[in-house]
């Protein structure tokens, strides 16, 4: 299945394919790839929506400082993720961020997720439960949803997991982090024995840490080593000094630095697609 294909199958689902970008550790690219992937998708008419659930709210960030490169009004944030998961809708959070791009943003009142739960659960079932219904009503609306979830909670990545349809794991070339993206394929397989998910990993997508050091590629063969070969990303997001200004200016197409880390996520999104054909292909032959 090429990807035109892919897209019109996407955009003829009943409701939105979900992906959970996650690794158990932090700071390994997993909101970078969350909103240029996001963004990429938009650009290529694919109508998506980034659900940022993490209370540090880098995302939400980014990409509102990217709508504001957009139009001039200053927009502020009504209601908060928080705020909507109490009020058990969260249908009037999505924010326009650019055509075919809105964003649930976060705020630093969602760090009180995990007291919440437990407080209006009453088993384990309920617990990794909580968001689902919360997020079905949005699915109707969207092709794409891209979940940003933070490394250090289980509650949060546990009830992300459960209501998606892929995990794209983000592997930043240091230890930490393999060991980190084995921890959460860990995660993913208990809960897909435990609730009989039909929840698919897409992918490893490795971020160079310093591509002037071998121990990168030795990261990166170790992840292929260990999870297989067809499993690793074929592109590699390089370092790149524009990605590290996006989360002060906004995502930008300006000029040549920009359109050098855009054309990278076009083929990284491109090859996502192109892993989501397979599977689509696989079930249709099922």
């Amino acid at each position: 299945m090429d990807i035109p294909d892919v897209v019109k199958a996407i955009q003829s689902r009943d409701e939105a394919l979900t992906i959970v970008i996650g690794n158990q550790k932090g700071g390994v690219g997993k909101t970078t790839n969350t909103y240029l992937i996001a963004y990429t998708l938009a650009k290529m008419g694919i109508h998506t929506l980034v659900a940022d659930l993490d209370p540090q709210a880098n995302a939400t960030k980014t990409l509102m400082l990217t709508k504001s490169q957009q139009e001039d009004t200053v927009y502020s944030i009504k209601k908060t993720l928080m705020v909507g998961v109490q009020e058990k809708d969260l249908t009037d959070l999505p924010v326009k961020i650019m055509d075919n791009l809105d964003l649930i943003p976060s705020y630093i009142d969602f760090q009180d997720f995990t007291k919440y739960l437990y407080q209006n659960t009453n088993n384990e079932y309920e617990e990794t439960h909580l968001l689902e219904p919360l997020f079905n009503p949005l699915k109707k609306k969207y092709d794409v949803i891209l979940l940003d979830v933070p490394p250090f909670s289980i509650e949060i990545t546990r009830n992300a997991v459960i209501f998606s349809d892929f995990a794209l794991i983000s592997l930043q070339t240091h230890d930490d982090s393999l060991s980190g993206a084995e921890e959460y394929v860990n995660t993913l397989s208990k809960l897909q024995q435990e609730y009989q998910l039909d929840i698919e990993v897409i992918g490893i997508l490795p971020m160079l840490h310093d591509a002037r050091n071998g121990v990168d590629q030795t990261i990166i063969q170790s992840a292929k080593d260990e999870f297989g070969k067809e499993n690793v990303f074929t592109n590699i997001v390089t370092q790149m000094a524009r990605i590290k200004r996006f989360p002060i200016n906004g995502i930008t197409d300006k000029d040549r630095f920009d359109k050098r880390v855009l054309d990278k996520y076009q083929q990284v999104t491109d090859e996502l697609l192109s892993r989501i054909g397979l599977f689509i292909d696989d079930k249709e032959a099922k």
